[in-house]
């Protein structure tokens, strides 16, 4: 009689950890979970808001929402502040602590998918057929690139490029822009759609998403068009890569079990756990940056006071500019 009720404690204590941590008990998990913190927007409550999630799947927490919608989330390089898009009743871009207090807006509509540069001093975006850059005050904004459904813009690490895709030649593909020069150089080149791309830590690699094999994958490349690796392969929708800042975890979203979640791999794709379990939608995975690659001395105060003593006031300008 023990033993059949040592059997029926194992039984349940096994069910009590598969509901308390159900991502982490339902997916073969790696032998060593990611570090770090994560910005996603999800529609778990209902809305598309921001929330902020350890890398094992511990502090969730909601830290801006509206009546409306809030997408893309990203961080300042000092992990003090985050940029966002929403629509209110248009997508424009806001400002907000991590927190997602002292909420400001940015830009006027249409604004999306920013990008903070790793000095602080500027945010890109796209309104779909260019690319800008705005200082965080508001005041000071420069049109960089036009160009046929051109989105998602990614700094460089070293931030004197910007990556993004666009229909340059008929379908979608990856692009790098000099931001000192203007040059603009193409790297990927294939029938299918390429989009989505961001920079491995180091700057020597990119991945992006593709249906080049019939369905959407991660895949990733050498600076030069050179040595590419399919990252997933599965018969479902896996996109929105996002490097750790360590280079040793990639996020992004996939629809393998059933919709769309947050998933962690290695740059191999090796090691991939779920992060995140819920009926509504997880997307636009942005990892908090390290403490130490902000420059040593600097702040995001004197970033802003360098460009515009008001802090993210709305600057007049012309958008036909």
């Amino acid at each position: 009689m023990t033993s059949v009720f040592r059997i029926l404690f194992l039984c349940i204590a096994s069910i009590s950890i598969a509901v308390a941590f159900p991502a982490l008990a339902q997916t073969p998990g790696p032998s060593k979970f990611a570090e770090g913190i994560l910005l996603f927007s999800s529609v778990r409550e209902g809305n598309s808001d921001i929330y902020r999630v350890a890398a094992d799947g511990s502090s969730l927490v909601r830290i801006a929402t509206s009546f409306s919608r809030e997408l893309e989330p990203c961080w300042s390089p000092d992990g003090a502040q985050i940029v966002y898009q929403s629509r209110r009743p248009s997508w424009a871009l806001y400002v907000a602590s991590e927190n997602g207090t002292d909420e400001r807006q940015l830009t006027m509509p249409v604004s999306w998918s920013p990008s903070w540069s790793p000095d602080g001093r500027w945010i890109a975006y796209s309104t779909g057929s260019a690319i800008y850059r705005i200082s965080p005050s508001g005041e000071t904004r420069e049109r960089l690139f036009s160009g046929a459904n051109c989105g998602r813009p990614a700094w460089s690490p070293q931030g004197d490029a910007l990556m993004f895709h666009h229909t340059g030649t008929g379908n979608s593909e990856i692009y790098i822009l000099d931001t000192e020069n203007g040059d603009l150089r193409q790297i990927t080149n294939h029938a299918a759609r390429d989009f989505q791309a961001t920079w491995s830590p180091d700057g020597t690699r990119l991945t992006f998403a593709s249906d080049r094999d019939g369905d959407l994958e991660i895949y990733s490349i050498g600076m030069d068009g050179s040595e590419l690796l399919q990252l997933t392969d599965n018969d479902v929708e896996d996109i929105l890569p996002a490097w750790s800042p360590d280079g040793a975890w990639i996020a992004f979203v996939s629809t393998r079990d059933g919709n769309r979640e947050i998933y962690l791999m290695r740059p191999d794709g090796s090691d991939t756990y779920r992060l995140t379990e819920n009926p509504g939608d997880d997307m636009y995975p942005a990892w908090k940056p390290l403490s130490d690659s902000f420059p040593p001395g600097d702040s995001l105060q004197s970033v802003y006071e360098s460009t515009r003593p008001r802090r993210y006031s709305i600057a007049a300008w012309s958008w036909a500019s």
